[in-house]
């Protein structure tokens, strides 16, 4: 396959999940703030839920990241 092509592919890789990972967390980061607002004894179970999800998505990420390396060190 040619290298540009796997250049492209890595880049987009990258470039899709940074989009998807940014307008997840800030849905969650809205829903969060709303739930809170609405029950604010709940606030501490509510955040530590949230940190949780945030930091699966940001796994995410870097997951994404260490692919795009690996396919680019096939260049």
């Amino acid at each position: 396959m040619s290298t540009t092509f796997i250049a492209m592919a890595a880049g987009l890789a990258m470039g899709l999940a940074a989009l998807g990972i940014s307008i997840g967390q800030g849905i969650i980061g809205s829903k969060a703030m709303e739930s809170i607002a609405k029950q604010p004894e709940a606030a501490g179970n509510i955040r530590t839920t949230m940190i949780v999800a945030l930091a699966i998505m940001e796994t995410i990420g870097v997951l994404t990241f260490v692919i795009a390396i690996i396919m680019t060190g096939s260049l």
